[in-house]
């Protein structure tokens, strides 16, 4: 791995500086494959006219893995951008702007889940990858539900926990049991959101994963359309299988159904503390029929961008935007959220503008 690249992952861009992150390696041919992940992918080929990366804004300057991205529009605090942290307290930061002037407000839950394990326990309950939704939009009314995952105290294996709030920057309050916890061979459910599919039907789609020996799939769930803090009684589904994933780590699912209908799946592949941690898409009819994986460029695992993971995209008018966390240093590991801009081919391949 060569330096320079990464150096990129530790500058600031503020007074109006255009972030000039550039792809070198994967603009050469829609043709090139790589099969480093036990699935083969295809390189995603932009127009030659493309400055790729040039949305990308740097948004926090602490570190804020794993953001979860989301714009509301409340009575309290009109329309906003809202970014929340992996972490305990769950961090939220709000700016009137989608690519700047965030300002980290403080937690967004401050209890703990009762299913957790004791603060004073010498194994941390992990407190990771919160994702936030809106479920009722009455003005001066409004309500929010939260997926997260925490390890369960019973065996310390990673479930899916839900909360609730009036607002979007909390104070959440944690339901007394988790939603989701992994099957038998596995050691975590984690990574959770919402999808609504265009049936109008709400699903918790979700991780789970086992190290040794190494498995991973991309599962969902049906969950109550009206805060999704409930299971419909129909067993979980598999989005992505062990055997289109392969050995390497698949993580992070975020789901959007384009106009056309069409769904696609964004997930974090390889190591989360690695400069080719990456982001890869997905496409399909439907959230249970996925194919043609392909990075999605700018994100991509030769990115200028060191470890560009953690991705969710929101649709804010006619455009997609997408944030995502980079790795500014390894010992110890900062992380700091990013913003920016995603774009699509004449092929249908999402980059990074």
């Amino acid at each position: 791995m060569g330096v320079d690249r990464y150096l990129v992952c530790t500058s600031s861009h503020t007074d109006g500086t255009r972030a000039m992150i550039r792809r070198t390696r994967l603009l050469l041919s829609a043709a090139v494959f790589a099969t480093a992940l036990g699935a083969t992918v295809a390189a995603t080929a932009v127009p030659a006219t493309a400055a790729v990366g040039d949305s990308a804004r740097k948004v926090t300057t602490s570190s804020f893995p794993d953001p979860g991205f989301a714009r509301f529009t409340t009575q309290a605090q009109g329309t906003k951008y809202y970014l929340y942290s992996t972490g305990a307290g769950f961090r939220v930061a709000r700016s009137q702007y989608p690519d700047r002037g965030f300002s980290i407000i403080g937690k967004s839950m401050t209890e703990r889940p009762a299913w957790t394990v004791y603060s004073s326990d010498s194994r941390p309950a992990q407190l990771w990858a919160p994702h936030v939704f809106q479920t009722r939009f009455t003005p001066g009314a409004e309500q929010f539900t939260m997926y997260f995952a925490a390890r369960r105290r019973s065996d310390y294996r990673h479930c899916i926990g839900a909360a609730t709030s009036n607002s979007p920057t909390g104070l959440f309050k944690p339901a007394s049991a988790p939603l989701v916890c992994p099957p038998s061979g596995y050691s975590e459910a984690i990574d959770p959101v919402e999808y609504m599919s265009r049936y109008g039907n709400r699903y918790l789609v979700y991780k789970i994963g086992n190290y040794s020996p190494r498995r991973f799939q991309i599962m969902a769930i049906r969950v109550g359309n009206d805060a999704g803090l409930k299971r419909t009684g129909a067993a979980p589904r598999v989005v992505l299988s062990q055997s289109q994933i392969g050995s390497a780590v698949a993580e992070a699912p975020d789901v959007y159904r384009d106009g056309n209908g069409r769904v696609h799946l964004f997930v974090s592949r390889n190591g989360y503390k690695d400069c080719n941690y990456a982001t890869q898409v997905w496409s399909g009819p439907e959230l249970f029929s996925m194919g043609n994986p392909r990075w999605v460029a700018g994100l991509g695992p030769t990115s200028d961008i060191c470890g560009s993971g953690g991705a969710e995209v929101i649709k804010d008018g006619t455009t997609l935007r997408v944030a995502f966390h980079a790795r500014q240093s390894y010992d110890p590991l900062v992380r700091p959220a990013w913003t920016g801009v995603l774009r699509w081919t004449s092929r249908g391949n999402p980059y990074l503008a």
